[in-house]
């Protein structure tokens, strides 16, 4: 038993007038206390936080964690501003590495450089020409190989450099298959340690290869307890026997309805500009319908990730048919081209959906990536927080890392700072799709997601409330237990 005192403590949307104090026994919070505690209860041992700010512990509903610290030790290639500097990222990785090694590199926007442009496989070669190398677009839905990478893997059509839809999904994960146990730990290791920075007590991470393998899913599930953050696993996988045989209860996460805005392949309505392209519908209506109906019969939760109209359409149409699913709490992932229409729809299926502020934040505005790729007209029609939560919908917080920084107080600022002034959050319900909405997402809203009597003792604690230009995080708190501390 302890008590964590003096503590200024979000409850019910503000923080308290007063510093308080939590009576904690196994991790559970027991009993809310004023500062300084009263007399029967001196004799307990206490963390004094000196007057710092108290939410419930931030929960992100969408990461990618494996690669995110797998390729935390490789090429982060966001600062390059053209070719050039791309191959000077990547030799210098190169001479890092031991012989065939396998190096990678992330985070390449080709419109942000200079040439508008992928480095060709020949340019690749000239930097790294004697280890495997995979390089990934930003959004993960685009790579390249260099010569060495592409002949370990015999069976790829070599005919494209760039390589998209299934064939990026097999290289990506011909080479994370490649990767030994203590290399795979050693990367979630380096996630949650990223994580508890970012001011995460909990992370949703995606494991499998998006088909019918579910990778390393037992391997982490059976070493949960050797990380100091929590960590909720989503079988990404199309198969349901092996999810089911690993005592999984759910199913998928990035599993694709279709692609994304800048590879192009996220479905839509209506063509990209300068485009006759409407995107890929990865799969038909007919598998989806046969897939999420198997899933549920076994009460998986199902999530699929869907990003244009068409896709989002395809799969809340069987969610609007299947009665289990707003028990199951099936899942709209990204969710990012909304009609009214469809809001409306998405409201009927009573799916949730699962977004990522940050998206706006790095391609929202008239002038940003989603205006140039689909025009201003439909960019106003992305991500629509605050029109998802007026229509009754429960929407919950993610970041999509590796995709885009993890980092809890960058994604509420997003929310509540939307392009679009009639997608803003306010503040509290920027912290609730953190917090309490994410611990619905997860069947624990009797547990988690509050400062409360009963409640886990997880808390994301900061010198000032967020939005405070003087605001850093301090402490995360799990289950009564200091995880992670910046002094």
């Amino acid at each position: 038993m302890k008590i964590l005192s003096n503590l200024y403590l979000w409850v019910n949307d503000k923080f308290t007038a007063e510093p308080q104090s939590l009576l904690v026994e196994k991790g559970i919070i027991i009993e809310h206390l004023p500062y300084p505690v009263p007399e029967q209860y001196k004799h307990i041992y206490q963390q004094d936080f000196n007057r710092a700010y108290a939410y419930p512990g931030f929960i992100d509903t969408h990461t990618h964690s494996f690669e995110g610290g797998l390729y935390s030790s490789g090429a982060d290639l966001s600062k390059a501003q053209n070719i050039d500097e791309v191959l000077q990222l990547l030799s210098a990785e190169n001479a890092k590495k031991s012989k065939n090694e396998i190096i990678f590199a992330w985070q390449l926007d080709e419109t942000l450089l200079q040439e508008k442009r992928f480095p060709a496989v020949q340019e690749l070669d000239s930097a790294v020409p004697d280890k495997p190398l995979l390089l990934r677009r930003i959004d993960g839905h685009s790579c390249i190989l260099n010569s060495f990478a592409r002949k370990q893997i015999k069976d790829l059509d070599t005919s494209r450099e760039i390589l998209r839809g299934a064939e990026n999904d097999y290289a990506v994960h011909y080479f994370h298959n490649c990767l030994a146990d203590d290399i795979i730990l050693e990367a979630y290791q380096v996630s949650a340690k990223l994580g508890l920075q970012a001011g995460f007590s909990c992370l949703h991470t995606m494991i499998g290869d998006a088909h019918n393998s579910i990778t390393h899913y037992e391997l982490i599930r059976d070493n949960l307890d050797k990380f100091p953050l929590r960590f909720i696993l989503y079988p990404q996988s199309y198969n349901i026997k092996a999810v089911l045989n690993a005592g999984a209860k759910r199913i998928g996460g990035c599993i694709l309805a279709d692609g994304s805005i800048g590879s192009e392949t996220a479905a839509i309505s209506e063509p990209y500009l300068n485009s006759t392209s409407h995107g890929i519908l990865y799969q038909s209506n007919e598998f989806w319908q046969k897939f999420i109906s198997e899933a549920s019969k076994h009460n998986l939760q199902v999530a699929v990730h869907c990003i244009g109209d068409r896709a989002i359409r395809q799969i809340n149409n069987v969610y609007k048919i299947i009665s289990a699913t707003e028990e199951l709490r099936h899942e709209l992932i990204h969710c990012e081209l909304t009609d009214d229409e469809l809001i409306q729809e998405i409201a009927i299926s009573k799916a949730a959906p699962v977004m990522q502020p940050n998206f706006d934040l790095l391609w929202g505005g008239e002038n940003g990536f989603y205006a140039k790729k689909l025009g201003i007209k439909r960019s106003s029609i992305m991500n629509r927080f605050a029109s998802l939560l007026k229509a009754g919908i429960t929407v919950t917080g993610g970041s999509d890392w590796y995709v885009t920084p993890l980092n809890a107080a960058q994604s509420i600022n997003a929310a509540v700072h939307h392009h679009n002034l009639q997608e803003r959050l306010t503040l509290a319900q920027a912290i609730d799709i953190y917090t309490k909405n994410a611990a619905w997402l997860n069947f624990e809203e009797d547990t988690w997601g509050q400062i409360k009597n009963g409640f886990q003792a997880d808390l994301s604690i900061y010198s000032f409330p967020l939005g405070t230009e003087t605001s850093q995080l301090l402490y995360i708190i799990r289950e009564g237990e200091i995880k992670y501390a910046t002094k």
